[in-house]
């Protein structure tokens, strides 16, 4: 979305007090509960973004996050963060050997036990971070492999 888009924004979203929003469009029609999906969540986490009604009707797009006005920025920011749980890995406790390897880890909400297919859904990107998909398609994210210690990193290494 560019300035100029921006300023000729004919929607608006609005939280209910239940916590769901609200996208009102730009002839006044209220859609009740909607979406707010991130398009490319892992390599373009800030954005673009699709907001989504019923029957996954796709009622906005908005390209970037950064070029949306603050207040409705942090209105999609709150909305993505309650949608998208995806602990952090702090410690790696131990790795079964085999398909599917059973991991034993600590995040930043406490012990987790997971299963993962293969090598192929462990996503390794440029910044250092790691997005795991286990079994069920739950993600889990190590921010930076360094930061982990010794042993977590060799059983890393040996998930690969």
């Amino acid at each position: 979305m560019t300035a100029q888009q921006e300023a000729s924004l004919t929607w608006r979203l609005e939280r209910r007090p239940h916590g769901r929003l609200d996208f009102i469009d730009s002839e006044g029609r209220t859609h009740v509960d909607v979406d707010v999906l991130r398009a490319f969540p892992i390599s373009a986490p800030a954005g673009p973004v699709a907001i989504v009604g019923e029957n996954d009707a796709e009622l906005a797009w908005v390209e970037s996050l950064a070029e949306v006005e603050p207040g409705l920025r942090k209105l999609l920011e709150e909305e993505l963060g309650r949608r998208e749980f995806v602990p952090s890995v702090e410690r790696i406790e131990s790795l079964s050997d085999g398909e599917p390897a059973e991991w034993s880890v600590i995040t930043d909400r406490g012990p987790h036990r997971f299963k993962v297919g293969h090598g192929d859904d462990i996503l390794r990107l440029e910044d250092d971070s790691v997005v795991i998909t286990d079994t069920f398609g739950l993600r889990y994210r190590i921010p930076s492999l360094s930061d982990l210690d010794a042993t977590s990193r060799r059983l890393f290494e040996r998930a690969l």
